[in-house]
């Protein structure tokens, strides 16, 4: 499939998106998460691997992974609250950031070093707690898949790739528009819906949002509909970055492990949730680097295309 023709996919993915979010916004939040979310993890942690994980060197990725598995066991096993527990989370992302552009060590160290010492002074102020807070969720989905779609349409020159941006930014705005109907959840689905509202309590105390608010299903809407654009514009561009030419061996590790997440999600939805926590949050982490140079690499552009004016 050319280019054009996955923008132009994509741009209807945006609105398949948009509807079954404010139709059903809780049940295609919970689908997402348990049919597109082992799937896209698995896949995308095999695809960066392949790539090195965007670092300089091979074994970078180590480092990352240890202190990224160290962020939410503190938060969600040790009960760390937030302040104290994502302060793994801010090492691992500076050093990610340095990883991706650094290779020579007598540089490395000093950067890492005084980057991170940045960030733990930005810490301290309330915005950037909340950047880090919504880091892992909101941040990845939102401004991450932005900056990715944006950078494409930028190298591609694409005017579809930038009216998906712009219709997820528009669509977005729905979801904070009182009353716009949608079906009422059924049993199961707030049941366990509910129990999701905690893994956004950052994005929900940021806009000032208890969990047992009225209007939780439509935030819930609103996550779902990034959450099933991110997974429907991951898998609608396997031919372009090819993350299924893979060995038979590893192909067989992966479907086995999506299998079994599917298994843990049918046996008990809760339980397998909690189990995709930590693949989720290291595939986050794992994509710090690829983040970095994406960010890079966009502003290299617009600084190209405003010179060029």
């Amino acid at each position: 499939m050319s280019i054009t023709r996955i923008d132009q996919a994509n741009l209807g993915f945006v609105v398949l998106a948009c509807l079954v979010a404010h139709a059903v916004p809780v049940e295609v939040l919970l689908f997402s998460y348990a049919i597109f979310g082992p799937a896209h993890y698995l896949t995308e942690l095999s695809w960066l691997h392949d790539r090195q994980y965007f670092t300089k060197r091979r074994y970078d990725f180590v480092p990352l992974a240890v202190l990224g598995f160290g962020t939410i066991f503190a938060h969600d096993v040790l009960r760390m609250d937030m302040g104290h527990a994502y302060i793994g989370l801010v090492l691992t992302f500076f050093l990610a950031i340095t990883m991706a552009f650094v290779t020579d060590w007598r540089y490395r160290a000093p950067i890492a070093i005084g980057t991170t010492a940045v960030g733990l002074m930005l810490f301290m102020f309330t915005p950037a707690v909340w950047f880090f807070i919504l880091l892992a969720n909101m941040v990845h989905l939102v401004l991450f898949t932005s900056v990715f779609i944006l950078l494409g349409a930028l190298r591609n020159n694409s005017i579809y790739a930038f009216g998906t941006l712009a219709a997820l930014i528009l669509f977005s705005a729905t979801f904070f528009i009182p009353g716009l109907p949608s079906i009422p959840a059924s049993e199961f689905a707030l049941g366990f819906g509910y129990d999701l509202a905690p893994a956004y309590q950052g994005f929900f105390s940021l806009i000032g949002v208890d969990a047992d608010n009225p209007n939780i299903e439509k935030l819930l809407g609103f996550v779902a509909f990034w959450h099933i654009y991110h997974n429907l514009n991951w898998f609608s561009k396997t031919g372009v970055i090819r993350w299924h030419e893979i060995s038979k061996g590893r192909t067989v590790f992966l479907i086995s492990a999506y299998l079994g997440y599917i298994g843990l999600y049918a046996y008990d939805y809760t339980l397998g949730f909690q189990a995709l926590i930590f693949l989720g949050f290291l595939h986050v982490v794992l994509e710090f680097p690829l983040n970095g140079l994406s960010f890079a690499n966009t502003g290299r552009l617009l600084a190209g295309r405003l010179r060029s004016v």
